[in-house]
């Protein structure tokens, strides 16, 4: 059955929709890149956030599943800053941005949504031991970089703090769900997907690519003005991230 028959179908029965969140990992071989597509090929997310997103993945995806993502828009770049969002729904319009006050890219975009507007934002906050400068230890960099990441997470929220429409944020946050970036998420009204019915979340880092087991939860997705469930951490593909993936739905007036 093709996609778009899919999309009618599950509209027409008032299912939910699902998102994903994934970081796929800049340097991947061509075999761990295929383990993502898998599960991304047995999700069938509506709505997909990629992160460190290079110019072979892009390839392979479109290879693989572009008749299923009609609506994409994918910037890939070697190392860690390529991004993409990839849609079975109509995009009305889509933009970059640098994540102040840092420069690495944010994506953003409107999706049309079972004859609503929904603001879908794709995030990569500063990883913990980046380092800004060459003698930095491992201590003062986590140190910088969550003060970084609380200046990201602040300049989010006032950038969309205006937004009337429902809104979709996820992504790789790099940090767990006390931090200060997650904090102001939560003060700004945005719901946690784990914390919605029939959850199974759990740590995120480090992934299927390893024999380590995950020890934090930093790939998130949160929403404002929408209703989650059945949020899942999903033990598989060929990252060093394992993807996020929920069902939801839009709030129905009071």
């Amino acid at each position: 059955m093709h996609a778009p028959l899919l999309v009618v179908l599950a509209l027409l029965s008032g299912q939910p929709f699902k998102a994903m969140a994934y970081n796929v990992l800049y340097d991947a071989p061509a075999e761990d890149i295929q383990q993502s597509l898998d599960v991304i090929e047995k999700e069938k997310p509506d709505i997909l956030c990629l992160r460190e997103l290079t110019p072979g993945f892009a390839r392979a995806f479109r290879k693989r599943l572009g008749k299923e993502y009609p609506h994409t828009v994918l910037t890939p770049r070697k190392g860690t800053w390529g991004m993409g969002i990839a849609s079975r729904h109509p995009l009305l319009r889509t933009g970059s941005f640098p994540e102040k006050p840092h420069r690495i890219p944010g994506m953003e975009a409107d999706v049309r949504l079972g004859g609503q507007r929904l603001k879908v934002v794709c995030v990569h906050l500063m990883a913990p031991g980046a380092k800004h400068i060459k003698t930095d230890g491992l201590l003062v960099s986590l140190e910088k970089n969550a003060k970084l990441r609380a200046k990201q997470g602040k300049a989010l929220m006032e950038r969309y703090e205006n937004e009337k429409a429902p809104m979709l944020l996820l992504g790789d946050m790099n940090e767990g769900r006390q931090a200060d970036a997650m904090k102001a998420f939560a003060a700004a009204g945005f719901s946690h997907a784990c914390d919605g019915p029939g959850a199974s979340c759990g740590n995120t880092w480090p992934g299927a690519n390893t024999a380590l087991p995950a020890v934090v939860e930093i790939d998130h997705i949160l929403g404002r003005g929408l209703t989650f469930s059945e949020a899942r951490v999903l033990r598989s593909g060929g990252s060093d991230h394992f993807p996020v993936r929920a069902l939801f739905d839009f709030q129905t007036p009071r």
